[in-house]
């Protein structure tokens, strides 16, 4: 790890603000999604609970994952209200059979019936309001039978906390070295902005939760590794498309983060930052 540049990434993240790292999940295509699922339920633990359960399955899909949360908008509006544990399980039977989820459904509608036979629903209805974020995720992972750091478990799980700051304002307080996977654009960005030079999964991650921990210093804000997930995804897919040259690299993120923040200038040096090794 290069703490030089894990100092200069996460000072320009930390200038992005508290609200232009919250802009960047407001991107995401589950988050208009669950602002229309609180406007239609009044139980924030039901929206929450359709939220981690849907991000359980958000994988394989016949279409794009705009799509795929855009589907469950459409199945939730049969559900004009929550009555039980029961209405859930049946609105996400219905929201199974949708098209979206064609492949991988019976492996899909498997792992939520287990999920569900083993109580999850009914502890999360019961608990949420008081149970530490992290044995959420704990309990999701044991239901489904999968590591605590699998791409679905960690996704159910970034819907959780963005269902949190929808309804609240701000994210839920997970610890700073939480286990998520790595992906291709998380790497390629740990690589393009030089806090790395090793594609070690594990130096990777321990990198990015430096950054995430000091940017959060920084701000005086609770951030977890979840926001690196959101930003630096996004910002591999751009330097994906010109990662041979570093100028357009760095003006093509520039335009993305001005679109993303609706300003120009904010996010200037984080293109900067993240480019500086492509």
């Amino acid at each position: 790890m290069n703490q030089t540049r894990i100092d200069a990434v996460a000072a320009a993240l930390a200038k992005l603000e508290y609200d232009g790292v919250v802009a960047f999940d407001r991107t995401e295509p589950e988050y208009s999604t669950l602002e229309t699922l609180y406007d239609q339920y009044e139980s924030e633990g039901a929206v929450k609970l359709i939220g981690i359960l849907a991000g359980s399955q958000d994988y394989m899909l016949d279409g794009t994952a705009q799509q795929f949360w855009s589907q469950l908008d459409t199945t939730a509006a049969s559900y004009p209200t929550i009555e039980s544990k029961m209405t859930i399980r049946q609105l996400m039977g219905d929201f199974m059979e949708a098209d979206i989820n064609r492949t991988k459904r019976d492996q899909k509608r498997h792992r939520l019936v287990k999920l569900l036979d083993d109580g999850f629903d009914e502890w999360f209805l019961r608990n949420h309001n008081t149970v530490d974020p992290i044995d959420v995720w704990r309990q999701l992972a044991d239901g489904l039978n999968s590591p605590m750091d699998s791409h679905s478990v960690v996704l159910a799980m970034k819907i959780y906390d963005i269902a949190h700051l929808v309804a609240h304002q701000e994210y839920l307080d997970f610890p700073p070295e939480i286990p998520i996977p790595t992906n291709r654009q998380i790497n390629r960005v740990a690589q393009t902005s030089g806090i790395v030079d090793t594609d070690s999964e594990s130096t990777v991650v321990e990198a990015w939760a430096e950054v995430i921990d000091k940017t959060s210093n920084h701000l005086g804000a609770n951030l977890s590794l979840l926001r690196i997930d959101s930003i630096m995804f996004q910002a591999g897919q751009v330097i994906s498309q010109h990662d041979s040259d570093r100028d357009t690299a760095q003006d093509a993120l520039i335009e993305y983060f001005e679109s993303v923040l609706l300003e120009s200038g904010r996010a200037d040096q984080l293109a900067t930052e993240l480019t500086v090794r492509v």
